[in-house]
Parts: C-alpha cells; structure tokens; sequence
C-alpha cells in the first residue's frame, strides 16, 4: 500500500515536472517572421573616429592618413577635441596686427572672431566626404573665468567656464550661423554638436561639475537652437557611461533641447572606473552594462547633486578620445 502511494506520487511528480519543463520551454520559444517589415539598427558607434584635437587636421600627414583610412573602413565622421582653442584662433577680442618698424595695431572691422583656421579644418574633411562630429570645447583663454584652469595634457587646453555666459552665447551662435552660411543648412543638420568632453574627469572645471556642466549645455543648445532648430545637439559626454539619465532629466525638467546622448568606456575601464565595484567583467558584458547604465540615475556624490531620470532622445554614442 505504501509502495504504491509512493509510485503514485512519483508519477505525479514526474508529470508535474515535465508539464512545468514543457510550459517553461514554450515560454521561452522564439518565433521570427522573415517576411514581416524590418526595423533599421544603424551601428553608429562604428562611424565615427576619434582623431587628437582640431588642428593636427590642417597637416597633410594627418590627411593623407585620412584619406587611407577612410578608403579602408568608409567611416562617416571624425571628432576631435579643441574647435575653441586658441591654436585654432576663432575668438580673439584684442587681436593686432604688427608691421615691422611699427607698433602693434588693433584689427579694424574684423570684430572678435577669425574662421579662418575653421574653415580650413571643415573643408578638409568634407573634401574627402567626411563629416565633422563637433565637440565644442575647450574654452578660448580671453573668455575663460580662470585662464589658469587647465586639464594635465601636454597642448594644457583651458577647461575653465566663461567668464560671462553672454560672450560664450555669441560665439556659440555666431559659429553656428557661419558654418550654415558657408556649407548651407541641409549639409550642417546631418552633423552632431556634442557640448564639451568628459565633464566628469578633469576637463571641466566648473566646482560642482555636472550642475554647473548642466550650465555650459543650456546655454549652448539653446544658443545653437536660436540659429536653427534643425542642428542636433547632444552631451552629457561623459566617461565611464556617466551621468546620462540624470543629464536626461535635466534637460526634460526644464525643456532643453536634446537630439542625442552621448557618452564613452574605454578599453582599459575597470569594473571599479564604470560600476564601482570590484567584479570581474568580460568586455562584451562591460559595454552592455555600460548601455544599462546610461538609463540608471547616478548615486549622489558628497559635492554633486543632479536631477534625474528619464526623456526622449535619439541616442548616439560616440568613439571619443580623452
């Protein structure tokens, strides 16, 4: 009698167990309609180059090398840091002329800003069908709030904020409406202008970073907007899969322009650089993690208090150098 209550049971079990293992399975079955409408997935992140700062590209050598390397890989864009930096000489406010024998004389009707040395660079790359993906840094020295603010690079780019956010505005939209009154409009809005590189590391250098970053991108997305609301501007630009969701929410929270997200992990970030913690991560997981991480409100840090959350975007996600 026991034996057979006990086969009895076992029986049940046993069918039990294969009807939870066959609605598992069914759960789990996949079904795809090859015929059914697709949806595109462009890989941009495999269109874009990182390449140094602005004016290495006015070298033949460097665009020799372009030229070869788009013919390898027909990458679509390349961004690079410094398009503000005085080596390349947009804004100068105290700009002379010296002849010689002659004391030093203000340039007359030229007003604050030369595009020479930018045309040239976006010239160069458009002659060989590449499309500049624009950070917009560093800060030109006259215009900074500390002209001693520098990041630890050799070339030591100014990464301090405006000393008036009224002459960062001008310039912002003065850049923008030279590059759509010489490569037109249709041309300037298939490019992205990412505001500044990595404001979580040292090249920012407004104290509370990300808020005062926060700053930097109001004033330009809405200076670019201003000229064309066609331009596609981005940020946060961070390292390390940093503070997106709350750079999100921040534009969402006060109706600030946002057409993509960007942010980067380089190879050699650690589980402790990206995550905080001491795991062992493949690469593979590491990045898909880091895409998780962008849509995950950052902790509060003791000297950076964010809003987060959520908005809608078109995120792009772009190769960067530091």
């Amino acid at each position: 009698m026991i034996r057979s209550r006990t086969l009895a049971l076992a029986a049940l079990s046993l069918c039990l167990f294969s009807s939870l293992s066959l609605t598992a399975q069914q759960a789990e079955q996949i079904r795809i309609d090859a015929n059914a409408p697709t949806t595109p997935f462009p890989h941009f992140w495999e269109q874009t180059f990182g390449s140094g700062r602005a004016i290495l590209s006015l070298r033949q050598s460097y665009r020799d090398d372009l030229r070869t390397v788009k013919n390898v890989t027909d990458f679509k864009s390349v961004r690079f840091h410094g398009i503000f930096m005085d080596e390349v000489g947009l804004y100068d406010p105290d700009a002379t002329t010296k002849n010689p024998g002659l004391p030093p004389e203000k340039v007359q009707g030229a007003g604050v800003y030369n595009f020479s040395y930018i045309d040239q660079i976006y010239d160069g790359l458009l002659a060989n069908n590449i499309r500049p993906f624009i950070e917009l840094s560093f800060m030109p020295r006259k215009m900074a709030a500390d002209p001693n603010q520098t990041q630890a690079f050799f070339y030591k780019p100014v990464v301090s904020p405006p000393k008036d956010y009224a002459l960062w505005d001008a310039m912002i939209t003065a850049f923008a409406q030279h590059l759509i009154d010489r490569y037109g409009i249709d041309e300037v809005a298939t490019w992205n202008f990412e505001v500044w590189n990595e404001p979580n590391l040292d090249f920012w250098g407004g104290r509370p970073n990300i808020p005062t970053y926060f700053e930097l991108y109001d004033h330009t997305a809405l200076a670019l907007k201003k000229v064309s609301q066609r331009i596609r501007v981005g940020g946060p630009s961070t390292a390390q899969a940093g503070y997106v969701a709350d750079f999100l929410q921040h534009c969402k929270d006060h109706n600030i322009p946002v057409d993509f997200a960007s942010t980067h992990v380089y190879a050699n970030d650690t589980a402790k650089d990206v995550f905080h913690t001491d795991e062992q991560i493949p690469r593979d997981v590491m990045v898909y993690r880091a895409v998780k991480k962008c849509t995950t409100r950052s902790p509060p840090h003791p000297t950076q208090r964010c809003r987060s959350s959520s908005a809608s975007t078109t995120p792009a996600t772009p190769t960067s150098p530091t």
